[in-house]
């Protein structure tokens, strides 16, 4: 119950059961593997962990690392839930703008990156440039990779195959190239 007291909102998915094909652990329990996940990666001298290391505002990473789910077992779209959550809870916590925006756009499209890795073809100019224009930042595209790396190997042992890992660092490193125009 201690992450409860400091974000209000997680204690409603504590013990939260998820019932899908995918998810082997309650909300909760999820959403503290996602951050250990991504904290883990800090060791990782592959892309992932680069990206880690590079994050300036770990803090806002950790966070959307433990609220990304936070909207389960609303009748509403968790993403929209937890978007709303994640700002109340920016605002309380004293965020500045960007801070909360940043937090907010992670809660709210943490899907859209393996979304578009695994469904759309990276090798066409017009998904990447689509899908820059949505992150819109070099630090969010590197908060969102790793988000997105460590959501995955959360979701169950054995769930971040090394496919789905190299889907999503194509995507993260054509992305990159977009944005910062060098390769």
């Amino acid at each position: 119950g201690l992450l409860g007291k400091f974000i209000p909102a997680f204690e409603r998915a504590r013990c939260l059961m998820q019932f899908n094909q995918y998810h082997k652990y309650t909300v909760d329990e999820h959403s503290i593997r996602a951050l250990e996940s991504a904290v883990f990666r800090s060791r990782d001298p592959g892309s992932v962990g680069q990206a880690y290391r590079e994050t300036k505002r770990k803090d806002v990473l950790h966070l959307a690392l433990l609220l990304h789910d936070i909207g389960k077992g609303f009748e509403e779209d968790h993403s929209e839930v937890g978007k709303r959550l994640a700002e109340d809870l920016a605002t309380l916590l004293g965020l500045g703008d960007h801070e909360r925006h940043q937090l907010a756009f992670l809660v709210h499209k943490h899907l859209v990156m393996a979304h578009v890795a695994t469904r759309r073809d990276v090798s066409d100019p017009a998904t990447i440039v689509s899908f820059v224009r949505t992150v819109g930042t070099v630090e969010t595209l590197r908060m969102l990779y790793v988000l997105t790396v460590a959501d995955t190997d959360a979701v169950a042992p054995g769930s971040l195959t090394s496919w789905k890992e190299s889907l999503y660092t194509e995507l993260y490193a054509r992305s990159m190239e977009e944005l910062t125009g060098e390769a």
